[in-house]
């Protein structure tokens, strides 16, 4: 496991990324994203590319070893997120053209189910392992990288929110020391619902 680095994300890793956070929530991004002439891969690759907003492969951290790109996760507080929301606009604007009035629709809805966390955590979004690298530890070491992140920069934890379809995920979490603390149920039947939880260091 010593060849496994985790380091900032380049533009040339996009396609991988956006496969990567597709996985992180399918049923989600594909309510908000699809379209009938495009997918939510589609738009996650495009604005992987882009220089600033929410999926910018310059806000995530990737997990590879020898060259492949085998875990993604982004990291963010409330004031970063407010930030990245006018460039995060203009990459759906830019993709999605007049059908930006249905996405911001469907992205309401979302918006009941995933809400902003406390202002003293960090938040851990976006992670993901590739398929053929589960079993290997790698969601752990990136929990560990946030906490580390967490920890240097003041933050009393970490927070995040697991679909309640993944009860793999929330048991590893538990065990690396988050709760539960509010369960969110989804308004439409496309997309589960979530439980938001959180890491207090102390």
């Amino acid at each position: 496991m010593e060849d496994i680095k985790i380091e900032g994300a380049a533009r040339e890793d996009a396609a991988a990324m956006a496969d990567l956070i597709y996985s992180s929530g399918p049923k989600a991004f594909d309510y908000v994203f699809g379209c009938k002439r495009m997918t939510a891969k589609d738009y996650l690759l495009h604005a992987a590319q882009r220089r600033k907003g929410q999926y910018s492969h310059r806000n995530h951290v990737i997990v590879r070893r020898n060259g492949t790109v085998l875990g993604s996760m982004f990291n963010y507080d409330n004031r970063g997120l407010s930030a990245m929301y006018l460039p995060t606009i203009i990459s759906v604007i830019s993709f999605f053209r007049w059908r930006i009035w249905g996405v911001a629709k469907r992205s309401n809805v979302i918006d009941q189910v995933i809400k902003p966390p406390a202002d003293d955590l960090l938040v851990v979004a976006h992670l993901a392992v590739a398929p053929q690298a589960q079993g290997l530890g790698i969601g752990s070491k990136l929990i560990d990288y946030a906490a580390d992140i967490a920890k240097e920069h003041g933050y009393a934890g970490l927070a995040l929110d697991v679909s309640m379809e993944n009860p793999a995920a929330q048991r590893l979490y538990e065990r690396l020391g988050f709760e539960v603390c509010a369960e969110r149920l989804s308004p439409i039947d496309e997309v589960p619902g979530h439980r938001y939880m959180e890491w207090r260091f102390t």
